[in-house]
């Protein structure tokens, strides 16, 4: 039955201490970006009033919204996020349990399911937790160098699409690890499959907009790109929808991905 998939994931997973190490790094890099941001963006808003500098006083309060503070999870903890869901499947065939963890499953299609299922939860709880710490030490952290806290209205979880963002994180968390695992049964391979969705992440996603043709209606479709802008509540320039748009358009290349892993894991030896 897939629930005792699920139970046998948990227990390794729960086991594994490279989950709890990527993690502390998630946190870690997630709330230190916050902590720059803030401490930066206040620091000198205030020097700016100080100085009776409107505009520069403008500029770095626009710093201090929602958005801003998740980049680092946005950037670092869903980096990491690929990186261990990769490792959920290729560690497998490293240490040589990939068969037999086939052979105790009951359908093959249930092993990559049931991984999806238990490290797509941890790493959902994990971008909603982070998200929300980020945006409530970014604030304190601001209010520490900002003597009229009262502009900090929009870096709070009372702000306009605060929500939103945390929800939309926890499905770009969700959907990345589905991503991951679909690539990671396709290659079988540890360096192989972070290679290519490191790769993918930090240069593909980039090349379309440098080429000359490609760059006119390419750049648009990148899955990452649309992810990326939907967490920032903004549209991506050129795109043939909106906001929600891109997260649905993420989630079906995440889910196709996924399915071409599942049906390579049941078409060949394991």
């Amino acid at each position: 039955m897939l629930v005792n998939t699920i139970k046998s994931e948990w227990i390794k997973l729960r086991s594994t201490k490279a989950v709890y190490w990527t993690t502390a790094l998630i946190v870690f890099f997630s709330l230190g970006f916050s902590a720059l941001i803030a401490s930066a963006n206040g620091s000198v808003y205030q020097s700016a009033v100080n100085d009776n500098d409107a505009e520069l006083a403008a500029q770095n309060l626009s710093g201090l919204t929602v958005t801003s503070m998740v980049g680092g999870i946005q950037s670092f903890g869903l980096m990491i996020i690929l990186i261990q869901a990769v490792l959920v499947v290729t560690g497998e065939y490293g240490n040589g349990t990939a068969k037999p963890n086939v052979l105790a499953a009951p359908k093959r299609w249930q092993l990559p399911v049931a991984k999806w299922i238990v490290y797509g939860v941890i790493a959902a709880v994990i971008a909603v937790v982070t998200t929300i710490a980020s945006i409530f030490f970014g604030k304190w952290l601001a209010g520490m160098q900002i003597d009229d806290t009262s502009v900090l209205d929009d870096l709070s979880m009372s702000a306009d699409g605060a929500w939103t963002v945390v929800l939309r994180m926890a499905l770009y968390a969700i959907f990345a690890v589905a991503l991951a695992i679909g690539v990671s049964y396709l290659v079988r391979r540890t360096a192989g499959a972070m290679a290519l969705v490191l790769l993918w992440v930090l240069v593909l996603e980039g090349v379309p907009s440098m080429i000359p043709k490609i760059s006119d209606w390419l750049p648009q479709y990148m899955p990452f790109a649309n992810i990326d802008s939907a967490v920032t509540l903004s549209e991506v320039d050129g795109a043939p929808w909106g906001e929600i748009g891109s997260v649905v358009y993420f989630a079906a290349i995440c889910v196709v991905l996924f399915i071409a892993g599942v049906v390579a894991l049941r078409r060949r030896d394991a």
